[in-house]
């Protein structure tokens, strides 16, 4: 059974359910992904250090080659999200190894409002931002969901790849647990990178098929998260 909204304005797509970094910015990541289409990746010496575009770019955290966030979805949006999802029955994918299988959410199926909703969000700045740090146009939104990590159930994730995603976002939707974060492998000749709990709103940027990663435990309350899976075909 689809679950009905309690407030069916928070599954209209708008801008005001972007972070503030967004809001300011999406044009000129716009500007900058047209940029890259015609000639290719961007590097700094495409652009002036005092301009626009590296102004954009400077507020974007590179944790590794690779890695990256920055605030995507507003705070209010988040809670507004979580009221729903609070209504909803998280269930484990039973095909997973029995260790990996935390509890998750698929939007396409139980909420298909919330899923346009996001999709409409990504295709609008998701695009535009992987396209930049990137290189990589990934329209294919292969799935967005919720997924719950808590200190009784699931308190950590395992090492394991997105086989279905050239580009991973994670967004936290809650960050008043204690631990969590995503470690990230580079490789065997790098170490590894922890990405600490980011604040609420703010979106992990990664490369979820080449990069294997696994969630970090949770010592304390519950960490909730907005995983967004896409390919570029």
């Amino acid at each position: 059974m689809t679950h009905v909204l309690s407030k069916a304005i928070t599954a209209i797509p708008s801008m005001d359910k972007y972070a503030g970094f967004i809001r300011r910015n999406l044009f000129i990541f716009k500007e900058m992904a047209d940029f890259s289409e015609e000639v290719g990746p961007i590097s700094a010496e495409d652009f002036a250090s005092n301009s626009d575009w590296a102004d954009a770019l400077s507020q974007v955290t590179e944790h590794a080659r690779g890695v990256y966030s920055f605030p995507y979805l507003s705070p209010e949006f988040c809670k507004a999200l979580m009221l729903e999802l609070d209504c909803m029955d998280y269930v484990v994918n039973e095909d997973e190894p029995e260790e990996a299988q935390i509890p998750e959410l698929v939007f396409k199926h139980h909420c298909p409002a919330l899923h346009e909703c996001l999709r409409a969000l990504w295709s609008d700045a998701g695009i535009a931002l992987a396209k930049v740090l990137f290189g990589q146009d990934p329209h294919e939104l292969r799935i967005i969901q919720a997924a719950k990590y808590t200190s009784e159930n699931t308190p950590r994730g395992h090492w394991h790849a997105d086989n279905d995603s050239d580009v991973t976002m994670v967004v936290a939707l809650t960050a008043e647990h204690e631990g969590g974060g995503t470690k990230v492998h580079l490789g065997p000749f790098a170490k590894s990178v922890v990405v600490p709990q980011l604040p609420i709103g703010h979106a992990m940027f990664f490369n979820g098929k080449a990069m294997r990663h696994y969630g970090l435990p949770v010592t304390q309350g519950e960490r909730n998260l907005l995983v967004h899976w896409s390919e570029v075909k």
